[in-house]
């Protein structure tokens, strides 16, 4: 259960490269999160005594190619700015005429298209929240050895919107470019408010005034510049990793032939809701699992793109129809092909979504309707608890993947002070952190309907931010103990626990094992949050690749537990 909860993937935003005269050669920027390559920045800027032109591009593997042009003054402030590409496949194009006191903003996004105008404090400059080029001009600006903070008005595109950023010299000090480089540079913290939203940032500016790298902390974001050194270093891991996604699906084609794979919808909630589902090539009618998907933007396979593409739960659905199961994975509502808000959610919907598509598996063609189970991961395993302690649904037996045991706000606490740890931060920086959680969450318990409108001390609270527009279906959540819910489950119980489980502590699977009635738990030293094994620091990998595989360890563990108390119960 990830801190984002229901949230999609955190907004980017990075950096460029100055050239301080003619037109620079384009410079290449290594881009990852929490250690996990997402893709690439090209930068080439021109410069001269009228201004500066940029001409950039970004590629997000799996999520966005975009290109854009920049025209800034003699002065720095923004005069034009165009972006187009596509964003999750579909086109976009921006395009912003930038006067002294307005912007006139032209958005046109998977065919919809509008224009408006946006007042202007005075001057700005543009930082668009995916492309990078804004930053680079804005440290040129900040000048040389700046002796104390610094704040400019600025305009995000994509946001339609005016904002803040205060610039922040922290001292100077060796930054790792990778493949065993490393360069001076002086340390630049940034905090930019936009939209209500409060996002803290950190820059290295090399002796040159090349910006070396770029980070957002609090999610493990990273631009990084590329040297031939770290470029080699990309190079060998990419081709290691492309030999990893062929060798993946070669297992999954050979899997796929133990199975007939449908596709089925149902009726929920106001919703039409979709999914797949697999079952083993036989005579007989198979048991089932109906797979509950964990949190934020997830989406029937496991996949949450760029961070998470290795297809997890498509993985065990075929590893488990080789083993005799069938499995239906599924959308949740608002995600994928399933229709709906998926912000306007509760976990009473998600307990409805649950009741509705167990009476369809049960119906299905090959499926045993007297033997079914639940399979939650993450926040499916809270769904599931919910679900069947409540009446929505009476499964054979429930299985629950790294999932709560304590309240979703609890865990959550215990989450990002425990990444903080492990990340090495100071005491005072935890103790900050966790003092704007807590007052996020505190808002959210007081909160009503789908969002929390952000006032106050909270519109400059990152964590209220970030939690702001699901505070509907997280204050739902928070109301609930899991332990509570798993002492009211009467059918069999597995609760798997994994040692390298960064969102998910140990403490959890114990308090859920010890709550249910009739459990067995079973804890796994190396398996991590998302289902695959991690050798050496849990921090480290805490995301997996496009081309790791499931735990064949989890799958054999499953293997003998469903045995026992699916298949055998009938």
């Amino acid at each position: 259960m990830r801190a984002s909860s229901s949230l999609r993937a955190p907004a980017l935003v990075a950096l460029a490269v100055l050239a301080l005269a003619g037109t620079a050669a384009a410079q290449t920027y290594q881009i990852s999160q929490g250690g996990k390559a997402l893709g690439t920045f090209d930068l080439a800027l021109t410069r001269d005594a009228s201004g500066a032109t940029s001409l950039s591009s970004l590629h997000l593997t799996g999520l966005a190619d975009l290109s854009d042009r920049l025209q800034v003054g003699s002065d720095g402030h923004a005069l034009s700015y165009r972006l187009e590409g596509t964003a999750r496949g579909a086109p976009v194009t921006i395009e912003a005429a930038i006067q002294a006191h307005n912007a006139a903003l032209t958005i046109q996004q998977a065919g919809h298209s509008r224009s408006l105008d946006v007042p202007l404090p005075g001057p700005v400059v543009v930082l668009d929240n995916s492309m990078l080029d804004g930053w680079q001009l804005l440290l040129d600006r900040l000048g040389p050895k700046p002796a104390g903070e610094s704040t400019v008005d600025v305009l995000v595109p994509q946001a339609a919107a005016t904002g803040t950023v205060t610039l922040s010299p922290e001292g100077e000090e060796d930054v790792d470019l990778g493949g065993g480089q490393s360069r001076p540079a002086e340390r630049i913290g940034a905090t930019m408010k936009v939209a209500g939203q409060v996002v803290k940032l950190t820059m290295w500016r090399g002796q040159d005034g090349t910006l070396l790298a770029f980070g957002q902390p609090s999610v493990g974001l990273r631009y990084q510049l590329e040297t031939p050194a770290s470029a080699a270093s990309a190079a060998a891991q990419a081709a290691s990793q492309a030999a990893a996604v062929s060798q993946l699906e070669q297992t999954l084609a050979r899997q796929k032939q133990c199975v007939s794979e449908r596709d089925g919808s149902v009726t929920s909630a106001g919703a039409t809701l979709a999914g797949s589902l697999t079952v083993p090539k036989s005579a007989r009618p198979a048991p089932a699992l109906l797979l509950l998907p964990g949190s934020g933007a997830v989406d029937r396979n496991g996949n949450v793109p760029p961070l998470l593409t290795n297809g997890v739960y498509r993985q065990l659905a075929y590893a488990l129809g080789c083993q005799g199961f069938a499995v239906l994975r599924i959308d949740k509502l608002g995600i994928g092909a399933s229709t709906g808000d998926g912000n306007a959610v509760t976990l009473q919907t998600y307990a409805q979504n649950v009741h509705d598509w167990m009476a369809w598996l049960r119906r299905q063609p090959g499926v045993d309707g007297t033997r079914v189970a639940l399979m939650g991961h993450s926040e499916g395993g809270l769904i599931a608890l919910y679900s069947v302690a409540e009446g929505y649904a009476d499964p054979t037996a429930v299985v629950l993947l790294e999932s709560p045991g304590m309240p979703l706000d609890a865990v959550i606490l215990d989450q990002v002070t425990y990444q903080d740890r492990l990340k090495g931060a100071s005491p005072q920086d935890i103790a900050t952190t966790r003092t704007q959680l807590e007052a996020a969450i505190a808002a959210i318990k007081h909160s009503s309907g789908v969002s929390m409108e952000l006032t106050g001390e909270l519109a400059s609270n990152p964590w209220a931010a970030t939690f702001a527009h699901a505070a509907g279906l997280l204050r739902s959540e928070f109301a609930q103990d899991p332990a509570a819910l798993a002492s009211r489950v009467s059918a069999p119980v597995l609760v798997v626990q994994g040692g390298k489980d960064v969102q998910v502590t140990e403490a959890n699977g114990r308090a859920l094992a010890k709550a249910a009635s009739h459990a067995t738990y079973l804890f796994l030293p190396d398996l991590a949050h998302d289902l695959y094994q991690v050798r050496g620091s849990a921090i480290d990998h805490s995301l997996p690749d496009a081309g790791t595989p499931l735990s064949p360890v989890l799958i054999q563990a499953l293997h003998t537990w469903l045995l026992g108390y699916l298949t055998a119960s009938g």
